[in-house]
């Protein structure tokens, strides 16, 4: 599914997908194709709901936006490695 499908299907909503397809560019990863799991009216249901897919399943993308964007560019910060006491 595409992102301007889901935001016609879902008007006003928070919304939980997962990435089946995207790539990066730039720094920037572009979702091309989406498989929604739930929606909310709140922000902190759909958060929550997004952070318990992602710890049953840590590989795979999960994101959460309300359908008021008009894109899905996520900037991608570098893993800089574990912070820890020196």
């Amino acid at each position: 599914m595409k992102w301007e499908d889901v935001r016609k299907q879902y008007l006003e909503q928070w919304v939980v997908f997962e990435a089946l397809s995207a790539h990066t560019d730039h720094d920037i990863r572009h979702i091309d194709d989406l498989a929604v799991i739930d929606c909310f009216s709140e922000a902190r249901d759909a958060m929550k709901r997004q952070h318990e897919l992602h710890k049953r399943s840590p590989a795979r993308e999960y994101y959460f936006f309300h359908t008021s964007r008009d894109s899905l560019d996520i900037m991608e910060r570098p893993w800089t490695g574990i912070r820890g006491a020196r």
